[in-house]
């Protein structure tokens, strides 16, 4: 029997077939050498940080991370409220396995692509992110962490010891001092490795049993305590089900005695697939007050729908079917029980059905039916993966609200948008896309979101949402439904929700809301609807040309009243009145481009990007150019940054990210002080261009501003040094006072 290359992958999938604890994996991979030039390209020209050694671990430094490598977006702390839903809701987690990892789509900087890979628009649907390859160590991307954050989605690296893993008892090396205090370096090491980059914990994950003799389970349970510990109570520690207490590698498929103790030492499981419901209630009994239910992760095998010739089937719950497009099947079961979810390769949607990921995503978690021209591997595609409109991941997962209490900002930008034909030439090598997995936006959840009055002819002047892409920028477009002349001339009412959110208004919040609104007709409006616990605001809309700006105060009712009433803000959409709009297909009402609610700004400072200069970095296959600078404040803002405010980078400050432009020519974004730049870049500086390093805030606007003439640049024959090379870049810059009051260019 033939396999394609994609049913082959199915089969071997390397972290969740059945014998993967039995038979070490063999290494037909690079050879250690080449391992270690791939490392050292994938950190100075990607920013990835990986470890495949203890000894690459011992001997880590922050001072050997290069500025690329770096997270610099905090975690936008969600809001605390409960939210009031309909039924158990789940939390959950994604462990995130898509052929490795570590892809070019997710350095740090974006690249031409061909079509679009992973990036989950659902991040208002989980709780907590894990980045996972079968590493030793594996740092998640800074991309990936960026967007999480900005999303307010917690993100793991894992730590992994596979059967071929080598040392592994340096794992739980310790030192005493003088007064007998036990130290476990690589738990200060492992702890150091996340504050340094910027991410919020770790999951341990070890399938290979430590040497018999020795061997106390308490041990490592002071290990991961002190792991725990060091980390602080800002991140996250998870325990997979996999070693046990008795030195054995036995999947429990629950929490049990024989994983419980290292369970409580991490304050959180993440279980093996394999469960049936059983395993839920007996966890829930042992749990007690040990761990809450919300931190037992029961797993979730997306992978197992598929056929394989094997007689060792990967199951998960349910048994029959389970996983793929009935991956929510499992979370609402478990939803109903209180506890969590954890769910494998998510990317599967993109891995199996190549071309069609975003389709299959989206059955996956809003149910919506499969196009009838997709094929996979597994055959018959309807029979393997059916529709399951009524359990999708959304029914059952627990929505966050957007933003924190104090903030939210979104321009609906994408992990991969499209480019002018100079940028594909110059930036993006040809490429008719680009990946940008950093600069993921916070996007609306678009599926069944039309609130309509009238259950007798909902159909008419029905709204809807979607995603439309420009070169260089994403917008929200509202639409409507026409319908034919021989409707009644009604006027009907209508209400779309843009985004969820949860923010005390007694705070002084401001809202900006930039769009386009050019929808005319007799006895029509349409207003931008504030929906606050205590009643509905509304801000209309007069139909013009061009961008409109919307600003005012996001409140309702007396300051006093506010304050008494722990009012808040609850949701921003669109409100339309009208009779049937007549025409072809849909009709564009609005079209959203940014929305920003934060607080009023006094007076919002101002900012000085300097000492611009060109370097040269890296020794052979990794030697290039980086582009370096500086920022500073010059006028103190009198606005809060913060959990209470603005978001503030212990890297980039004030600064969400940098636009790097020549000559005009928006050659991409830097998430830190540093950019790297191709060879077609540094061609088009030679000759004295001119360059923009322009400062962008976490509320969308224009911070600072340096403008430079290149001068006295080394030639195209110069080699690559094997010491840094600084030449200055002549500079004017520009102050551009606070962002929240001006438009973004």
């Amino acid at each position: 029997m033939m396999l394609s290359s994609s049913g082959w992958k199915d089969i071997l999938r390397p972290i969740r077939d059945g014998y993967r604890h039995i038979f070490p994996s063999p290494d037909t991979g690079p050879t250690p050498e080449e391992r270690q030039r791939q490392r050292a390209s994938d950190q100075l020209l990607k920013g990835f940080t990986y470890f495949d050694t203890f000894d690459q671990l011992y001997d880590w430094s922050p001072a050997e991370a290069d500025a690329i490598q770096r997270s610099n977006t905090p975690l936008l702390i969600r809001s605390r409220s409960a939210k009031i839903e309909e039924g158990q809701k789940a939390n959950v987690l994604l462990c995130h396995d898509y052929s490795g990892n570590y892809h070019d789509y997710e350095a740090s900087q974006g690249i031409g692509v061909d079509e679009e890979s992973y990036s989950c628009e659902y991040l208002q649907f989980v709780d907590t992110f894990i980045y996972f390859s079968h590493k030793l160590a594996c740092v998640p991307p800074p991309s990936w962490t960026n967007t999480l954050h900005r999303n307010g989605v917690k993100v793991l690296g894992t730590y992994l010891v596979e059967p071929q893993t080598n040392d592994t008892e340096r794992l739980l090396e310790q030192t005493t001092d003088s007064e007998n205090t036990v130290t476990f370096p690589m738990a200060h090491k492992l702890a150091d490795i996340a504050k340094h980059y910027g991410f919020d914990g770790w999951l341990i994950n070890i399938e290979k049993p430590f040497h018999e003799v020795g061997w106390n389970p308490l041990l490592l349970d002071a290990f991961l305590q002190q792991l725990k510990d060091v980390l602080g109570v800002s991140r996250q520690l998870i325990w997979y089900d996999a070693l046990t207490a008795a030195n054995k590698i036995e999947y429990q498929n629950a929490l049990t005695p024989k994983n419980l103790g290292f369970s409580k030492a991490c304050g959180s499981i993440l279980t093996n697939y394999c469960w049936k419901e059983s395993n839920t209630r007996s966890s829930l009994h042992l749990s007690d007050d040990k761990i809450p239910p919300q931190a037992i992760f029961f797993g979730v095998d997306v992978w197992a729908q598929n056929t394989t010739p094997l007689a060792h089937r990967r199951t998960t719950y349910p048994e029959q079917g389970g996983g793929g497009t009935n991956t929510g099947i499992a979370v609402t079961k478990l939803a109903d029980f209180g506890l969590s979810v954890g769910i494998f390769a998510p990317a599967w949607s993109f891995e199996h059905f190549p071309g069609h990921g975003r389709t299959i995503e989206r059955a996956m978690w809003c149910g919506e039916v499969l196009p009838e021209n997709i094929e996979c591997s597994c055959g018959n595609l309807r029979l393997q993966h059916p529709p399951n409109r009524g359990y999708p991941i959304t029914r059952s997962a627990r929505q966050f609200p957007a933003g924190s209490e104090f903030f939210f900002y979104t321009d609906f930008t994408r992990a991969f948008g499209s480019h002018e034909e100079v940028q594909s030439d110059l930036v993006y090598g040809g490429k008719k896309l680009h990946s940008q997995l950093a600069s993921q936006a916070v996007l609306p959840h678009m599926y069944n979101l039309n609130a309509n009055d009238d259950s007798v002819e909902s159909s008419i002047n029905k709204l809807s949402l979607r995603l439309e892409d420009h070169p260089g920028r994403t917008s929200l477009i509202v639409e409507v439904n026409s319908i034919p002349d021989d409707v009644p001339n009604t006027v009907y009412e209508r209400w779309i929700r843009f985004v969820e959110l949860d923010m005390p208004v007694y705070q002084h919040l401001e809202f900006k809301i930039l769009l386009r609104y050019e929808l005319r007709g007799s006895n029509t409006s349409a207003s931008i609807y504030l929906n606050f616990s205590e009643g509905v605001r509304f801000v209309a809309l007069e139909p013009r040309d061009g961008v409109q700006v919307l600003r005012g105060s996001a409140s309702y009712g007396p300051d006093q009243t506010r304050k008494q009433n722990r009012e808040s803000l609850r949701e921003i959409g669109l409100h339309l009145v009208a009779p049937p709009i007549n025409g072809e297909g849909r009709v564009q009402v609005a079209e959203i481009l940014e929305i920003c609610i934060a607080p009023y700004k006094r007076s919002p400072g101002s900012y000085d990007i300097n000492n611009v200069q060109l370097e040269t970095r890296g020794e052979g296959e990794t030697s290039h150019w980086r582009l370096i600078w500086n920022w500073k404040v010059i006028a103190e803002p009198m606005l809060l940054y913060g959990h209470r405010g603005l978001p503030f980078s212990d890297v980039t400050g004030p600064f969400s990210h940098f636009s790097i432009l020549i000559d005009d020519l928006e050659a991409g974004r830097a998430y830190a002080i540093e950019f790297v730049l191709s060879g077609s870049l540094m061609e088009r500086l030679r000759g004295s261009r001119q360059l923009q390093v322009v400062g962008i805030g976490f509320d969308g606007g224009s911070l600072s501003r340096a403008t430079c003439q290149v001068v006295d640049l080394l030639g195209p024959t110069q080699t690559a040094l094997t010491e840094r090379n600084s030449r200055d870049l002549d500079c004017s810059v520009a102050y551009v006072r606070g962002s929240f009051n001006s438009t973004q260019s």
